[in-house]
């Protein structure tokens, strides 16, 4: 799969007072982007202009990036996060060392869902790779699943088979490539909860990962009920410990006030250990099918300033 390298995209916002919700005012358009130098990649966002990038993509329901059939959509577009708890006993930038892998989840526009795993309240955000910053490193990106895989029990990194459930393997080793084929498994899976089959959208199969992700993305907006209050999940390569400044981190967040104290306390713990400082941004999930996600930057919010 080629890595395009895209644009460097540069947002001119104006200042805000310290109170104040810095709202994104949608897509950036076209002619305050930039292009890229010999590097090709984005350098990092203040706040209110990283509220707005989030936003941008998470509109942004394109089936490809750069026109390229081999570069998924999760390379340019869509909002990854991990959802973590603070502790003082690890950074959250760290795997668990007992993983296998690491899973993370994928909110657009065509793919949301009403909360976190764990029902956790924060977390991080890793920037899309064609996007992120110069020398930060790149997890192979492994499967997706439209509903929660329950994949700290299954191999193969977690992209494997439940144990003893047949059809929780793979979706191609099943001949499920469409979302109609997904929805048929779907819907002769009464208890789902890692009975399904996750896609495989690994590097190596070029084209064909994107298509598979695209359909997953439509079968999980067929999901229903139970798709949109069960967030989705991507495996992704566990990665070595303390590589935090490398680790293409580009926010951290929270979901309400619960979360907040944990969000500032992971701003603050990643400045103080890699000398980088990454906003805190407050993500209002939906709690209808018929609503949009928010981004919001707000200043008072902040553990640290910069």
């Amino acid at each position: 799969m080629n890595r395009l390298w895209l644009w460097l995209i540069v947002f001119t916002l104006s200042g805000c007072v310290s109170h104040e919700v810095v709202t994104p005012p949608g897509p950036v358009p076209q002619e305050q982007q930039v292009g890229a130098q010999a590097s090709g990649v984005m350098a990092p966002l203040p706040g209110p202009e990283t509220a707005v990038f989030l936003t941008q993509r998470y509109n942004d329901k394109r089936n490809m990036c750069r026109d390229n059939p081999s570069a998924p959509a999760f390379l340019c577009t869509g909002v990854m996060l991990r959802a973590t708890q603070p502790s003082t006993q690890y950074h959250f930038w760290n795997p668990n060392p007992s993983s296998t892998g690491v899973s993370f989840s994928y909110l657009r526009a065509d793919a949301k869902f009403s909360k976190l795993v764990f029902g956790y309240n924060n977390g991080f955000i890793f920037y899309p790779y064609f996007f992120k910053p110069h020398g930060k490193i790149e997890p192979e990106i492994l499967c997706f699943f439209p509903v929660d895989g329950a994949t700290n029990g299954r191999p193969d990194q977690g992209c494997g088979q439940s144990p003893g459930i047949a059809a929780s393997r793979p979706c191609q080793d099943q001949g499920i490539n469409t979302a109609a084929q997904y929805m048929t498994h779907y819907n002769q899976s009464p208890s789902k909860y890692g009975t399904l089959c996750g896609f495989n959208v690994r590097d190596s199969l070029n084209q064909g990962a994107t298509t598979a992700f695209n359909e997953a993305i439509k079968a999980q907006g067929q999901g229903g009920n139970f798709a949109f209050a069960t967030q989705n999940e991507f495996r992704l390569a566990k990665w070595a410990q303390d590589l935090g400044p490398t680790v293409p981190i580009e926010a951290v967040f929270y979901v309400n006030d619960s979360g907040k104290a944990g969000a500032q306390y992971d701003q603050r713990d990643f400045k103080e250990q890699t000398g980088i400082w990454v906003p805190a941004i407050r993500i209002t999930l939906p709690q209808t099918t018929g609503a949009a996600v928010r981004f919001d930057f707000i200043p008072a919010d902040q553990a640290i300033s910069s």
